[in-house]
């Protein structure tokens, strides 16, 4: 449980955190993140094709162009690595940070350019020339594919600027007399891009179950009153119910999608649902009103595999259960499942995902709910423990 979230020790009553304890059923639910950011970038490369007519005009003023590691170069084709950025899949629109670069050698004298950016909203390539950082070419004819959950980019034509023309001048040994190698607005080279990327946004709609384990359902069933039950019967058992739009049929809850992020791998990114579940326990019959634990906007984080949850409990009663809202805190830990990758239509399925109890909030949940009388139906039954299993999910997350 993080900061906030912790709980507080008060004499006879729990912390804030309890409140993550209906969180726990409701693990399924998932983190809202916008869907109109563009996609970060994860990996990929960039072929950068120099022009003919562009080599063979240096060539006259001997001046040959070499790789700088880690780029390769076959030909007039220079190869590299890309290793960052940001692209709008649907789009093209966005940028491309390139690992390596070229370098161009008169003699003895060498003018570097590297530190590369393609920028297709900008239509610019950066980087850095000869140490100085610039735009080193315009960005003409730019067309974009879709690579499974990737952008593929089209560069035609990439047309050296004049900044950049005569710093490589300069650098070069050129910086007097005419002709010169480098002149502005000639035609340099075209590109192609190769892009994966690291999370995807997903698309707000299907549905994400989870089927309750019967462990925490009977449980929450068998938890009771701190004095002695009113009758033969059980009347303080807390009783679970979904948030519209949620449902539930029997032990298995649906939970439509909203939103969030995925890691084509299902090991990042936040999945988001709409809905939640609420706990009551009635305890008007001992004279202490109705306690309400109820969450929403409950998120499952793929990359530390751990759900979280915004909470409140309240009960007009029980001032030290009347709690309000208490933020968000973890509740669980998960254990992805199974992982299908269908990168045509672009989806990401998990089927049973396990979730567990984590520690503090099983501390939590015995302290909100009030307990059965010794004996009555005995601790092992109804005391919430770590590693107590919650439950198993399934989504298949539709991206963009």
């Amino acid at each position: 449980m993080n900061d906030a979230s912790q709980p507080r020790t008060a004499r006879g009553k729990m912390l804030p955190a309890g409140v993550l304890a209906t969180a726990l059923f409701a693990l399924l639910a998932f983190a809202p993140f916008a869907s109109a950011a563009p996609d970060p970038v994860a990996s990929g490369s960039t072929t950068v094709t120099l022009n003919g007519g562009f080599t063979k005009y240096l060539k006259t003023f001997g001046i040959t162009v070499q790789k700088i590691s880690p780029t390769k170069l076959k030909g007039k084709a220079a190869t590299l690595t890309v290793t960052g950025g940001s692209l709008d899949p649907l789009t093209g629109l966005g940028e491309v940070t390139l690992g390596g670069g070229l370098k161009f050698k008169a003699g003895k004298k060498t003018a570097p350019v590297k530190g590369l950016v393609l920028n297709t909203t900008k239509k610019s390539l950066t980087g850095k020339v000869a140490g100085k950082q610039m735009k080193v070419a315009s960005v003409a004819g730019f067309s974009f594919l879709r690579n499974g959950f990737g952008v593929n980019l089209t560069v035609k034509k990439l047309k050296l600027t004049g900044s950049a023309a005569s710093a490589l001048n300069k650098k070069t040994g050129y910086s007097k007399g005419k002709p010169k190698p480098f002149i502005g607005g000639k035609l340099m080279a075209s590109a192609k891009s190769e892009t994966q990327p690291s999370t995807v946004v997903v698309l707000p709609t299907g549905n994400a179950t989870l089927a309750l384990s019967p462990v925490a359902a009977g449980k929450l069933a068998k938890v009771g009153p701190e004095n002695p039950p009113l009758s033969g019967n059980h009347p303080f058992k807390v009783s679970l119910a979904p948030v519209v739009p949620t449902t539930q049929s029997g032990l298995n809850l649906t939970f439509p999608i909203s939103g969030g992020t995925m890691g084509p791998s299902a090991t990042a990114g936040v999945l988001q649902t709409t809905g939640g579940l609420t706990l009551t326990q009635d305890l008007e019959p001992a004279g202490k009103g109705v306690t309400t634990l109820t969450m929403g906007n409950i998120w499952v984080d793929l990359a530390t595999k751990q759900a979280s949850v915004e909470v409140s409990i309240t009960n007009p009663k029980t001032p030290e259960a009347n709690l309000g809202n208490l933020g968000r805190a973890s509740i669980a830990d998960l254990v992805i499942g199974a992982v299908a990758i269908d990168p045509a239509t672009r989806t990401v399925s998990v089927t049973n995902a396990s979730a567990t109890l984590q520690a503090v909030t099983a501390e939590t949940l015995n302290s909100v709910f009030i307990k059965p009388l010794e004996g009555t139906f005995g601790p092992d039954d109804v005391q919430f423990a770590a590693g107590d299993p919650l439950g198993l999910f399934s989504f298949t997350a539709q991206t963009q």
